[in-house]
């Protein structure tokens, strides 16, 4: 750039003037140079345009990324570098900048070269004024991010495809998850149908045992019978006949009978070969199962309630020696388990009738007794204390209430009956808590009413309260129905009440029951809560009443678990339970059971 002096008269100071003229324009070449040196080393593309978007200044990056030189630049317009579309894009945006004064800032454009070269550029562009504020243009600032771009899209595609493979590995985690699951359902399943296999062959033991005691027939068979309907997984009605035949009569003569009516007694007495449910079982040697009254039913009286019978065929051979008749509940469903268990039975019983007739039979009973003893052996093996427990205690208990109803009233001996059937029974709770809380029990959850089921308690203890002059106030609150084990939750309750009118003194109290639905730690639940009038827990002892085996009261009454399984079950629904007690002032049990409306 040439500089020009200037001469103008001394009383201007000329001198003066030109000096600061020279300076200015020095310090503006300087500048100049300055923008240049800058805008000429950095690898971002600057670039100034003017209202018709030609290029005014250029840098070397923009002019080396548009394949050219920054001379060479000067005057041209993007319509000279991009594609018409392209360049109509960028010429709308440079206009509205122009028109409205607002800067964009962090556009990011796509562009594609007249090399054929596609690019991704983040572009800052704000108005260019002049010394007196006018729009004269616009200034660019373009950086190329197309490699950022580039990538950024492969990062997007590694993420996309790592989260399919995690897509991919989550579902076989699933599949073998699935797997697992069948595999621990197959082997409940196993270990319940091994239980089952262990009762079945404890039971066939014991029989064999009957078979083998010094006793008459008929004592064998009463035991037999007994032992059989007091299986529980039979659910069986605690009734049921044994029949023995009579060839020269062609008849089935009942030898052994428990729980029938005295009608039924007498009308079955004797019956015919082929005539109803036991004679047609004679008849055809089959095992026959119904679970409704049917026209089978030759024998019938009124009011006959609805039930299904087991007649199962006693053999020896092909020699009918009897018919065992057996009640069911009306509905029930048989299973093979069943009907094989049965034959067993019915094998034992026939070997019994045939014992004094041959001694050969009882050798092979005893071989039968060995054969199942190792069974048994094997068994055991797989069953708990107190399973070994319980059919002994129940024996005891059975033969404890048999004495007696047998003892004469206001002897010695109808007392120590009383206190050995009492007791029996009291360890047979004992035991049914033991195992309750010691199992993991499946749950049937149904949809249930709450209200209805404290009903059903309160309705159940009605005369223990009136004997104990308690009076109980329900308030019933809108529950919706909740998704409930009724049979768990209804032991919830009962254990609940319980312990509230066990809580009394002797001159009777109050028991208060409360249900609303209620919001629990952020969570919608049914509350509810039975206080009592009694006597209260102390203090030091109110932590440790949800402990196993702990029991504020008097000794023998309590087992000390019927606190714990209830906490166990409002758990296991997700609940909680809570407790408050004032000594001499009574308790306050509060139980939260979620739901979901």
């Amino acid at each position: 750039m040439t500089e020009k002096v200037l001469n103008v008269s001394s009383d201007e100071n000329p001198q003066g003037k030109s000096s600061a003229a020279s300076m200015e324009e020095k310090i503006a070449l300087k500048e100049h140079e300055l923008l240049r040196i800058l805008m000429d080393n950095v690898p971002d593309s600057i670039y100034f345009k003017d209202h018709e978007g030609r290029f005014v200044m250029v840098n070397k990056a923009k002019a080396y990324n548009s394949s050219t030189t920054p001379e060479a630049m000067i005057g041209k317009t993007d319509f000279d570098y991009l594609s018409p579309a392209q360049a109509s894009r960028v010429r709308q945006l440079e206009e509205e900048i122009i028109k409205t004064g607002k800067p964009m800032v962090g556009n990011v454009e796509t562009l594609t070269r007249k090399s054929g070269n596609t690019v991704h550029v983040l572009a800052n562009k704000v108005p260019w004024y002049d010394s007196e504020g006018n729009i004269i243009g616009t200034i660019g600032i373009s950086r190329d991010i197309t490699e950022f771009k580039d990538a950024r899209e492969a990062l997007e595609l590694a993420k996309n495809d790592l989260e399919k493979r995690i897509d991919e590995r989550t579902h076989q985690l699933k599949e073998l998850n699935d797997t697992l699951l069948a595999e621990i359902n197959e082997r409940k399943r196993m270990e319940e149908e091994i239980r089952k296999n262990y009762y079945t062959q404890r039971a066939i033991n014991n029989v064999l045992k009957i078979a083998l005691e010094p006793v008459s027939l008929t004592e064998q068979l009463d035991k037999t019978l007994d032992l059989v309907l007091s299986i529980p997984w039979l659910s069986l009605l605690s009734k049921g006949s044994i029949f023995s035949y009579d060839d020269a009569t062609s008849s089935l003569n009942m030898i052994s009978v428990r729980g029938l009516s005295d009608f039924l007694r007498q009308t079955c007495k004797t019956v015919p070969v082929g005539m109803c449910l036991c004679g047609r079982c004679a008849l055809t040697r089959e095992t026959i199962f119904v679970n409704h009254l049917d026209d089978r039913h030759d024998i019938g009286y009124d009011g006959m309630t609805n039930h299904g019978h087991y007649c199962v065929p006693i053999q020896k051979g092909s020699q009918l020696l009897g018919v065992i008749n057996l009640y069911v509940n009306a509905g029930h469903t048989t299973t093979h388990m069943e009907v094989a268990f049965l034959l067993a039975v019915a094998d034992s019983i026939a070997g019994m009738m045939e014992r004094d007739k041959n001694e050969l039979e009882k050798h092979k009973l005893q071989k039968q007794l060995i054969h199942s003893e190792k069974l048994s052996a094997l068994g055991r093996l797989s069953a708990s204390v107190a399973h070994e427990i319980r059919n002994p205690l129940t024996a005891i208990g059975g033969f404890a209430r048999r004495l007696h109803k047998m003892v004469l009233d206001g002897t010695k001996e109808k007392e120590y009956a009383d206190v050995i059937s009492a007791e029996s029974t009291r360890l047979e709770i004992i035991l049914k808590n033991i195992l309750s809380y010691s199992r993991a029990e499946s749950h049937n959850m149904s949809s249930q009413n709450l209200n209805e089921i404290i009903a059903e308690t309160i309705r159940n203890y009605s005369e223990t309260m009136v004997e104990k002059c308690v009076k109980v106030f329900f308030t019933a609150g809108n529950l919706p129905l909740i998704k409930v084990d009724r049979t768990q939750i209804r032991q919830v309750f009962d254990n609940l009440v319980t312990n509230a009118i066990d809580a009394m003194p002797s001159e009777g109290g109050s028991v208060r029951i409360i249900t609303k639905a209620t919001v629990k730690d952020n969570v919608k639940c049914a509350m509810i809560q039975i206080e009592d009038s009694g006597t209260g827990i102390p203090a030091d002892k109110i932590s440790m009443i949800f402990e196993p085996f702990f029991s504020t009261k008097e000794m023998g009454r309590g087992t000390g678990l019927g606190l714990p399984i209830t906490r166990r079950i409002v758990t296991e629904h997700g609940g909680m339970i809570n407790v408050e007690s004032y000594p001499g002032a009574g308790s306050v049990f509060t139980v939260y059971l979620p739901f979901k409306e």
